[in-house]
């Protein structure tokens, strides 16, 4: 085996070592230590030294080396790399290499040659170590004793060592940036106070923050690999998302939505979910990524604004009514009292026999239709004071039901009840509903046809409606067998004004969703109802 080739040999096997250095995670220090080691031992007559670029000052600093004396470190830590600053300073400062081959009359080293020479050395080959990106990292350089000059094998190998340098060095930084962001990551994601979550492509949880512990109530370790299935209220939603938001096929979505989601307690909870698909450097989606907030305080505030809203509504056509009705009312209620002590005085002087007895009972009957309007008037736009007691609502109805008796004398009318084991005490006006309940009955009777049957019935549900979205109400069911309501009538019903009744003012029901909306319900006719009318009332089980 010639010389050369022995000499070529021992440089690969000391590549070797230092990428295997390199491979184990070494730091730098010990990478760079370990590849001055192993070229002073493939040329016993070399000194190996590797400088550093400081990348916020820009001067150089020692990296390693063994047998440079400690007053020679310490005199090159620090310099700033120029045009004439020694062999080192100059690869440094230009991003060539620099062989010196005679450091006492090289004009390069002339304003440190005498720390050279105190440190007897006479010749030095420096190469600069340059990143991919062409940033100049360091230097590379092997000195000697006596004045020399490289020969072929020598510039190879000085470039080699400059090499495994420069991947040492971007290695330690690519792994130093890796662990900052992950650790900004870190930090960003436990300060985030909603929910972060990320999944797999087919949706079964990757990372689940302690936001996400504190609005769902289960442990890292609980959701860990489980589908996002559990979190949603509604799997329709689940669904949904999947189509429209969660596909590696769609492009990213980013645009709020508001869901309903479940606790661990079973408690739901509105909250916006902001989602997006996770993709590697080519645009392959290897994931999703959503981000949870809970809107209660946002959805309680909204509806306290909309009620606000109506209230106000409200308050302005009342004003407007309220000045209207009091006109009114002043002077009919005068004109009427005129009429009735007139009919009343008619009545003493004309005989029931007296053909002219028909006349007055119409002119009373006429009176008595002013009157229902001038209250219904004022029950409609003068301002609503409600009595609230605890009451047991099915005496409420009762008592209406029981009220028409004259009204349904000789029908075959039935009022049928439903209502199992459900608790009917509700914070009400006992006037106000009993109203709400006589308008359903009358309506009922009115359009319905023997044997007509009126049915009742009760249930507790959640209510999400626009004032309470979370608590208890009680839901009442007043349903008929009569012929229904056309659809062209359906949208009219709440209407004031609105009749089909050939004699009526048309605010019976105008007044019933006054009344109930007072109590923070809502009443409404029920789409579905495939016999008869159907209404639904709902009504909040707390006082409001």
């Amino acid at each position: 085996m010639s010389k050369i080739q022995a000499m070529l040999e021992s440089d690969l096997r000391c590549q070797t070592r230092v990428l295997k250095r390199l491979a184990e995670g070494a730091s730098l220090d010990e990478v760079l230590q370990t590849l001055v080691e192993v070229s002073e031992e493939s040329r016993p007559d070399m000194i190996a030294s590797v400088l550093l670029i400081n990348q916020q000052t820009g001067c150089l600093e020692n990296g390693a080396s063994r047998q440079l004396p400690e007053f020679y470190c310490k005199a090159v830590d620090g310099l700033r790399p120029g045009p004439s600053v020694g062999s080192c300073g100059t690869a440094a400062f230009t991003g060539k290499r620099v062989i010196v081959k005679d450091i006492s009359t090289d004009p390069l080293w002339k304003d440190v040659r005498q720390l050279a020479q105190r440190a007897n050395l006479h010749a030095c080959w420096s190469e600069p170590i340059i990143s991919a990106s062409g940033e100049v990292l360091g230097t590379f350089a092997m000195y000697y004793r006596s004045p020399r000059a490289p020969n072929e094998h020598e510039l190879a190998f000085v470039s080699n060592g400059a090499s495994l340098a420069a991947l040492a060095i971007q290695r330690v930084r690519y792994q130093f940036q890796v662990e900052h962001e992950r650790a900004m990551f870190k930090t960003i994601i436990r300060s985030v106070p909603d929910a972060l979550i990320s999944t797999t492509l087919d949706r079964r949880i990757t990372h689940f923050n302690r936001g996400a512990t504190e609005l769902f109530g289960y442990t890292i370790e609980e959701m860990l690999g489980k589908k996002t299935e559990r979190l949603y209220a509604n799997r329709e939603d689940y669904i949904l998302n999947l189509k429209v938001r969660f596909s590696g096929k769609h492009s990213d979505n980013l645009e709020a939505s508001e869901i309903l989601w479940r606790r661990k307690s079973g408690e739901t909870f509105f909250g916006e979910l902001v989602g997006t698909v996770v993709r590697d450097d080519d645009g392959q989606a290897i994931g999703f990524l959503g981000l949870i907030r809970d809107i209660t305080d946002r959805k309680a505030a909204e509806a306290e604004l909309a009620a606000s809203q109506v209230k106000l509504v409200q308050a302005e056509r009342l004003a407007a009514m309220g000045q209207m009705i009091s006109a009114i009312a002043h002077e009919s209620r005068n004109a009427l009292q005129r009429i009735q002590v007139g009919v009343d005085m008619l009545q003493y002087e004309i005989k029931p026999e007296n053909e002219s007895r028909d006349d007055l009972d119409r002119i009373s009957r006429a009176k008595a239709d002013l009157q229902q309007l001038h209250d219904e008037l004022r029950s409609f736009a003068g301002p609503i004071q409600l009595n609230i007691t605890t009451c047991n609502i099915a005496e409420i109805w009762r008592q209406a039901w029981s009220n028409l008796q004259v009204s349904r004398k000789d029908r075959n009318a039935q009022l049928v009840e439903e209502i199992a084991d459900v608790d009917l005490t509700c914070p009400i006006d006992a006037f106000r509903i009993e109203q709400v309940f006589r308008n359903l009955f009358e309506n009922s009777l009115a359009a319905g046809k023997d044997p007509l049957q009126i049915t009742v019935s009760c249930e507790t549900v959640q209510s999400q409606n626009l004032y309470d979205v979370s608590s208890p109400h009680l839901r009442i069911s007043v349903r008929d067998n009569g012929p229904g309501l056309p659809e062209e009538i359906r949208g009219k019903v709440f209407e004031a004004f609105h009749t089909t009744k050939v004699k009526g003012t048309g605010l019976g029901m105008a007044i019933a969703r006054r009344f109930v909306e007072a109590h923070q319900g809502t009443i409404k006719i029920r789409d579905e109802s495939i016999i008869g009318a159907e209404f639904i009332i709902e009504l909040p089980r707390k006082p409001t």
